[in-house]
């Protein structure tokens, strides 16, 4: 049952300080936000105000120069939203500056380069590498890229009608229902966002949290093995997922049948060298997870040359038999 009232302060650990090392208790912080009451909101906005929008952006961005309005702070909104959460949810000391975040995630960065191999084991210790305060650096990230890079696939939403029942999975700042939000809510879509309580699914929660449309799934040590419960989807999205994954042919295999036949897959899967948070699992079941993945859907959009190589994203449809 949700609690009433609007106090969405993050829990912390112990040490650290305010700014550059900042310890974040995220699995007591997801829980303390999953207990506030909602106050629901529709995000839906006309189609003509959609397509302006998009389009404008994207001139923008192809002319180079909308990196530049967001690294000097002329577009904004993207550091206003986060500016709040950092100070009033995490409690970190307040930014002078646009500057002040890019120097910060440079800071963070420069230590996910001496990371110690990590131990991999029960879904316990999966949550606890994920969730190790040095992975705040994910939201930093995700901050980053949900500014400079707010339009994420238009292939696929050519392709999404009105009233589309919709599935981030492992969804982290869920980039693609940003991107929703900002240049296709006309469609009315109904969205389910999903992930183990990491650090930017926290983020996500926080912006989202009163969205109407919106319903969130967290992932918990007891759920790996069915953690969506009943109900399928038009349209399932699995994007820089499957190589972090334990058991990526058994992920994708639950999704698929989520999937209503004639629904949408969008996916990739990295090749990287097994290490970091990159499973080694998910490298050693790499090509048996894809041929799955490749025998229940036909590939609409991009491209799979090589089986032993980084896969792009790609959009396969399921098949209707």
């Amino acid at each position: 049952m949700n609690i009433p009232g609007k106090q969405v302060t993050a829990l912390h650990l112990k040490g650290g300080n305010d700014f550059d090392d900042m310890r974040v208790d995220i699995a007591g912080s997801h829980r303390r936000l999953d207990h506030l009451a909602l106050e629901p909101k529709s995000i839906k906005r006309s189609r003509l105000r959609n397509i302006i929008r998009l389009r404008l952006t994207r001139i923008l961005m192809r002319l180079r120069i909308y990196e530049l309005l967001v690294v000097s702070g002329i577009v904004h909104r993207w550091f206003d939203d986060f500016s709040r959460y950092w100070s009033n949810v995490l409690h970190g000391r307040p930014f002078w500056s646009v500057l002040d975040f890019f120097l910060l995630l440079h800071d963070y960065r420069k230590r996910q380069q001496h990371v110690a191999p990590l131990e991999w084991g029960d879904p316990a210790r999966h949550l606890a590498n994920w969730q190790h305060p040095s992975q705040i650096y994910a939201t930093l990230h995700g901050v980053r890229h949900l500014a400079l890079h707010p339009v994420e696939c238009l292939e696929l939403w050519h392709r999404v009608a009105p009233g589309t029942r919709i599935l981030e999975y492992g969804c982290s700042f869920a980039p693609f229902y940003s991107c929703y939000i900002e240049f296709f809510s006309h469609l009315d879509c109904h969205w389910v966002l999903a992930d183990i309580p990491g650090f930017p699914f926290h983020y996500a929660k926080y912006l989202y949290r009163n969205d109407a449309q919106v319903d969130f799934i967290t992932i918990n040590e007891g759920d790996f093995q069915n953690p969506l419960g009943g109900g399928d989807f038009d349209v399932i999205i699995l994007t820089t997922v499957l190589e972090h994954l334990d058991n990526p042919l058994f992920v994708s295999r639950y999704l698929l049948k989520k999937l209503k036949p004639g629904g949408l897959f969008i996916f990739d899967y990295i090749k990287s060298d097994g290490i970091g948070l990159d499973h080694p699992k998910a490298l050693e079941l790499r090509e048996d997870c894809l041929n799955a993945i490749l025998e229940e859907t036909r590939i609409v959009f991009g491209r799979i040359d090589d089986i032993n190589k980084s896969v792009g994203l790609c959009i396969a449809e399921k098949n209707k038999h």
